[in-house]
């Protein structure tokens, strides 16, 4: 893997606001949904299982509270993810503050590693979800 800089063009600031824009749009939904007790895993309530995100919303809910244990308990996938996207974004907007934008080289044999990690973790969590019946 090779990380590269370059100097950010005005198209990287209004993609990485768009960006942003919908993921705070779609997580103000999902939450405004949950909150209202709208039931919105399909998957769990046709089969009883948990989905591969059961207990996301509430991860997140909690990881804004502060509570960064009790995220990880519901969700540690999500919760993982949530905190590695946030400190990347946290990086990216100061990075774009500052003129610049992060290149990322993958290699195809590097790319495949990445997605069977993905899916390793992913099963690997789905059976924490399925154990503790979250």
């Amino acid at each position: 893997m090779r990380l590269g800089f370059r100097r950010a063009c005005p198209e990287d600031r209004w993609r990485w606001l768009a960006f942003l824009g919908a993921v705070l749009l779609i997580g103000l939904g999902v939450a405004a949904l949950d909150a209202g007790g709208a039931r919105l895993c399909l998957f769990h309530r046709w089969t009883g299982l948990p989905c591969l995100t059961c207990g996301s919303t509430r991860a997140c809910a909690a990881l804004a509270a502060g509570d960064v244990s009790g995220a990880f308990r519901m969700q540690p996938l999500v919760s993982a993810l949530l905190a590695a996207g946030a400190a990347a974004g946290i990086a990216h907007s100061l990075l774009l503050a500052c003129g610049r934008a992060v290149e990322v080289h993958l290699s195809a044999g590097e790319r495949r590693k990445l997605i069977l990690a993905g899916i390793a973790l992913a099963a690997i969590n789905w059976v924490y979800l399925a154990w503790h019946g979250v």
